[in-house]
């Protein structure tokens, strides 16, 4: 990571980031998930920074971390193109800790590829430990080098952090068929839930 915080802390403002559009993120007009996603304008980009203290092995499917420190940088340029960019730190559960980075794209539109299908993974990580001192926390790699890797995966295969900020991304890019696409998942109901009273997501609050 570029910028080191101590994983362990617990205070929600230390944890928020900020992008350009943050402070349109809680505004105070009400419309419907596909209105307020409609109305977010380009280029849009936020960045959220979480901590997981629970359930960690299901959400990140791994048995080998209990805690996980994640930045979520997420946008659409004035082209269109979507890219989510994650960054963070695995720990506990034993020995070693782990850093990484993420990106996650798909081309703009018109293009062969559709919402919720396929997207393009980037990914890059190391093992190492935490390493506490007077300045804060950094992280300490171990023997072992970085490892990348460049992969195409579908949908069900995306962490679920990841698949919920790309569905917010694919509606702001093009609403009715981002809906038309997790409905035929039989996703929509469950996202549109997820958004409606959700004051963070689109550039309005509901």
């Amino acid at each position: 990571m570029d910028r080191w915080v101590d994983p362990d802390e617990t205070d929600p403002a230390t944890w928020r980031g900020s992008g350009p559009h943050d402070d349109l993120r809680r505004g105070e007009d009400v419309g419907s998930v596909l209105e307020r996603a409609a109305r977010t304008p380009l280029p849009y980009q936020y960045e959220e920074d979480r901590h997981y203290s629970e359930a960690v092995a299901e959400i990140f499917r791994t048995s080998q971390f209990s805690n996980a420190r994640v930045v979520y940088n997420c946008g659409i340029d004035a082209h269109r193109r979507i890219k989510v960019l994650t960054r963070g730190l695995l720990w506990g559960g034993g020995e070693d800790h782990q850093r990484f980075k993420a990106q996650y794209r798909r081309p703009p539109s018109p293009t062969e590829t559709v919402p919720f299908g396929e997207y393009t993974v980037w990914t890059r990580f190391q093992y190492g430990h935490i390493v506490r001192t007077d300045d804060g926390v950094t992280f300490s790699p171990g023997d072992s080098a970085p490892e990348e890797k460049l992969e195409t995966l579908a949908w069900a295969d995306l962490y679920e952090p990841v698949r919920q900020r790309l569905v917010e991304l694919e509606l702001v890019r093009n609403p009715p068929f981002a809906k038309y696409r997790l409905q035929e998942l039989d996703e929509w109901e469950e996202y549109r839930t997820q958004f409606r009273y959700d004051a963070d997501a689109f550039a309005l609050g509901p």
